[in-house]
């Protein structure tokens, strides 16, 4: 997925916040690094030369973006509830082969839309941190193939709120946990069967938080 979509997928995550004037809401921004587990390929591969002398992949670190929309369900004073969709995207990230040079790494893209429930511990405290655990969607973009997998999201962070009572900031750790892209182009290498497992999208950043 491309820049401008996932750019107007942020401009959804800003819209949510005003689904519901009744009730509190908040839309954050942040950005960190992305670490992803390493990647297996299944047996029974053929491939033209130069073939590589490993079927494992990995993908490099990178630096991921996110937009989350959220709204406040309930609040229990030493606890609240919120409905947040996070919108996590990997631009480009270096898919790199073992055996292979790196001449012939790939790029692929990531995108992560997971509607979830967040809990946030001591809300009205200046330090307020919270948990979060979901599900959706992830797309995955590799040479121009793109594919969909499920993903299962959780994580958690930590709101600081500042003097200004519009304007917080936010650190948090995500977990994207999906099934493995199928990929089926690498480079001019052809793999004969899907990757194995799943995989791990491991995003750590920080940002601001607005409310509403």
């Amino acid at each position: 997925m491309g820049l401008r979509r996932f750019a107007i997928l942020l401009l959804v995550v800003a819209a949510f916040s005003t689904l519901s004037q009744a009730q509190k809401a908040d839309v954050s921004f942040v950005a960190g690094g992305a670490f992803v587990s390493e990647d297996h390929v299944a047996p029974g591969v053929t491939c033209t030369i130069p073939c590589p002398l490993a079927f494992n992949f990995r993908t490099d670190t990178h630096v991921f973006y996110e937009g989350t929309g959220a709204i406040r369900l309930a609040n229990f004073k030493l606890a609240s509830l919120h409905l947040e969709v996070p919108v996590a995207g990997i631009p480009s990230a270096q898919v790199v082969f073992s055996g292979t040079p790196s001449s012939n790494a790939l790029k692929l893209s990531s995108v992560f839309v997971t509607p979830s429930l967040r809990v946030k511990f001591a809300p009205g405290f200046p330090v307020s941190p919270f948990a979060s655990i979901g599900g959706g969607w992830a797309h995955y973009n590799l040479a121009g193939t793109s594919m969909n997998k499920g993903a299962l999201q959780f994580g958690g962070g930590v709101d600081i709120k500042t003097r200004i009572p519009l304007l917080g900031f936010r650190a948090e750790v995500r977990d994207f946990f999906t099934g493995q892209p199928d990929f089926g182009i690498v480079s001019i290498q052809t793999l004969g069967s899907s990757s194995l497992g799943r995989r791990q999208n491991v995003l750590a950043g920080g940002g601001i938080v607005l409310r509403f």
